[in-house]
């Protein structure tokens, strides 16, 4: 009998900020699972500098979906009924438009081709996608929700159209703040995945006993106004009244459309020669932007469409780091950090650098770092994959 089939369907694939799915990928085949990645867009190219010389199977949906949705009239309904059979209407919510029968007929026809045992779909509307997939061919699906899938694209109607899902799919989360949002609004059943982090990748040096006259500074994640780039900024300039003392420098790491707005704001405030913007980085060369920086700074902010930090990936990463951690009090940040970190209001660049100061007065680099790699022994990405295969197994042997 062969290994079991799992088929990992993503957006975008691989993406330097998606760290989770490439670590759930390589951890599934670590335990022996045959994955494949259906991805809506596939960058080929990057596939060897992630996996090496053993990359995953990988399909690219959208070429598949361009091909129907490029029929018009009956050329396209008779495609679709080929495809996903008669009445493929009621596959899909009231509010589906051309987008996702076309990648759900796509992804069908490589479930077909593939034949997975099971599939997991990272963030809820993808999860709408493989749905006609896991309900004509019987096969288990977990969808794992990450953050906009259940704040921003949810509330509302959207709610409506999770309830496309199959009756026995699973909806996974990492954080009882997402786990308790999802109990209260879907009817599937919903399963905790302990976080992990891959230890080999992100580990600690030897921290400083004392801060000396040099900080530095790291945030990570991609560039827009929901990162609180700019409060970082803000808060270095006032950092300079607050520990004249203190030479600090901060690194924003992550590519996006605000690197050249923040490095206008950094002339303005006079810092420019103290920031550094070096673009998205490669998940190596984050973890060493880690080990190298003393204190990892999250000063996410609450968006208006409802969005904020779920888990925070990047938070477990710099606590297995044994970075001193300062961020914002909001989402499902605390959970991650509390008891090894400075948690402050989100939005305000003073209680940011209050937060930094307070930090470095009241424990040394090496304190903190003690206190970080005691709460990431909760992120052991051993026990996340032990958790994803129960959960799997369990589903396949529901089915």
């Amino acid at each position: 009998m062969g290994a079991t089939r799992l088929l990992v369907i993503a957006g975008e694939f691989p993406v330097p900020s998606e760290t989770f799915v490439v670590g759930h990928i390589r951890g599934m085949r670590e335990r022996g699972f045959d994955v494949a990645v259906a991805a809506i867009t596939l960058h080929r190219d990057a596939l060897s500098g992630v996996f090496g010389n053993d990359p995953p199977r990988t399909f690219e949906l959208e070429p598949r979906a361009d091909a129907l949705r490029s029929r018009t009239g009956f050329a396209r309904w008779w495609a679709f009924r080929r495809i996903l059979g008669a009445g493929h209407g009621r596959l899909f919510p009231a509010t589906a438009g051309r987008n996702l029968p076309a990648r759900a007929a796509a992804l069908l026809e490589v479930a077909r081709e593939f034949k997975p045992d099971a599939m997991h779909a990272h963030f809820g509307p993808l999860g709408l996608i493989a749905s006609p997939a896991a309900k004509l061919l019987g096969i288990p699906l977990l969808v794992n929700f990450r953050g906009y899938d259940f704040l921003s694209y949810a509330p509302g109607t959207r709610w409506q159209d999770y309830a496309s899902f199959p009756p026995d799919a699973i909806a996974v989360g990492h954080s009882d703040f997402c786990e308790n949002i999802l109990r209260k609004n879907l009817s599937i059943r919903v399963q905790h995945v302990r976080r992990g982090v891959n230890r080999e990748r992100f580990n600690p040096p030897t921290r400083r006993a004392d801060w000396g006259s040099r900080a530095s500074l790291l945030l990570v994640g991609r560039l827009t106004p929901g990162k609180g780039q700019h409060v970082a900024i803000d808060a270095l300039k006032l950092l300079r009244s607050m520990l004249p003392a203190v030479e600090f420098t901060l690194t924003l790491a992550g590519g996006g459309e605000t690197g050249d707005a923040l490095a206008q704001r950094a002339s303005l405030h006079g810092v420019s020669a103290q920031v550094n913007l070096p673009g998205a980085l490669a998940h190596e060369a984050v973890a060493q932007q880690m080990r190298q920086a003393d204190v990892l700074l999250i000063p996410s902010m609450p968006r208006a469409n409802g969005w904020v930090e779920n888990f925070c990936t990047v938070a477990s990463e710099g606590l297995a780091s044994g970075m001193c951690v300062v961020a914002s009090n909001q989402g499902g940040i605390p959970e991650a950090v509390r008891d090894a970190g400075v948690l402050v209001p989100a939005g305000s660049a003073h209680e940011l650098a209050r937060g930094i100061a307070h930090a470095m007065q009241t424990r040394t680099p090496a304190v903190w770092s003690e206190l970080a790699l005691a709460k990431s022994e909760n992120y052991q990405d051993t026990w996340m994959m032990d958790d994803y295969e129960h959960i799997t197994r369990a589903a396949m042997q529901r089915a």
